[in-house]
């Protein structure tokens, strides 16, 4: 008897286990099987949220792609850090110090923060909620605090927050009696959206930047992420300087075009003038990108380049942000 009864559970139990996939199969939605028939539909590869249903879908990229000022119920998440520094404001055009066109500067102190640029990152590897992702060269040591202050359009006063520090950015040079430290600067964001439009940066002790106020305000930069990413090889270079044989840059910009390199991007320190025919050819062509980074000493004698090492962090980083949705 003890035998028969497992003996029928174990059928009830198989029975009712087919019954189960059958209706679960028949349950999926038709257009999950329309483009990927026979198997579950991987993990999205793009920096977007899985999306359930297309209508959710649909607002979340109006209001990540489409809105800039806060709506009334994300005001309130803002307050939290609009309440750090009740009486900064956005600094104006005439108060940002530029410094080799391409640099804004921020002192505090003794001390120098040169911002090169700052992207928007909403891809999910980076973190649950987006980021801004503020690339620096800073004098301040690795273990001083770092912080952001965010604009949003409509919002008179800075979203304050704490930046996480890059420790990996290398041990810098010293000159003038300084370090000088390449940084990528994340500064988390209390929401998706709206999407800020400009960030500033302060270090030391202070949170707020006192009576001096806010030298920089860098635009944030932010490409949409596409179904396809329109270029399937492209190629960043470090930062350079200095005198190369045209013939030489010739063939290996034709070397990376066999490899199948539809873009390449250099980053210009200090090239030599011998450089601007090729640049230009291959400028014409589509090829090559050639993105201006002075150093913000660029003004010192030639053999101050012999002392510090060209920008390559900030160049290899402000590349790959740059272009993080157009090559694959």
């Amino acid at each position: 008897m003890t035998v028969m009864a497992i003996g029928t559970s174990a059928l009830i139990l198989s029975i009712v286990n087919v019954f189960l996939l059958l209706l679960h199969a028949h349950s999926r939605a038709p257009e999950v099987e329309t483009e990927f028939p026979g198997m579950i539909p991987p993990a999205p590869y793009w920096p977007r949220p899985a999306r359930p249903e297309k209508h959710v879908w649909a607002i979340w990229q109006w209001l990540g792609d489409r809105s800039t000022k806060p709506p009334n119920e994300t005001q309130s998440v803002l307050d939290h850090g609009l309440s750090h520094c009740p009486k900064a404001r956005r600094p104006s055009d005439n108060e940002v110090v530029r410094v080799e066109s391409v640099w804004q500067l921020q002192r505090v102190d003794n001390e120098r923060i040169y911002v090169y640029s700052a992207y928007y990152d909403d891809r999910p590897a980076a973190g649950a909620l987006p980021s801004i992702r503020v690339l620096a060269l800073s004098t301040f040591r690795r273990d001083i605090s770092i912080t952001c202050a965010v604009w949003y359009d409509g919002v008179d006063r800075p979203y304050v927050v704490q930046a996480t520090v890059n420790y990996d950015a290398g041990s810098g040079y010293g000159f003038d009696r300084q370090v000088h430290r390449e940084y990528a600067y994340i500064c988390p964001l209390p929401t998706p959206w709206p999407i800020p439009t400009d960030v500033s940066m302060l270090g030391g002790t202070g949170t707020c930047p006192g009576l001096g106020g806010y030298s920089t305000r860098v635009p944030i930069q932010r490409t949409p992420a596409t179904d396809h990413q329109p270029i399937e090889f492209g190629v960043c270079v470090t930062a350079g300087y200095g005198y190369v044989q045209p013939e030489v840059l010739v063939e290996w910009v034709e070397l990376n075009r066999m490899y199948g390199a539809a873009e390449i991007n250099l980053y210009d320190v200090w090239y030599a003038e011998n450089m601007s025919t090729v640049f230009n050819y291959y400028r014409r062509l589509g090829v090559l990108n050639v993105h201006a980074l002075p150093h913000p000493w660029a003004s010192h004698p030639s053999w101050f380049f012999n002392k510090v090492r060209n920008l390559r962090i900030i160049a290899l980083n402000d590349c790959q942000l740059k272009y993080m949705h157009r090559y694959r």
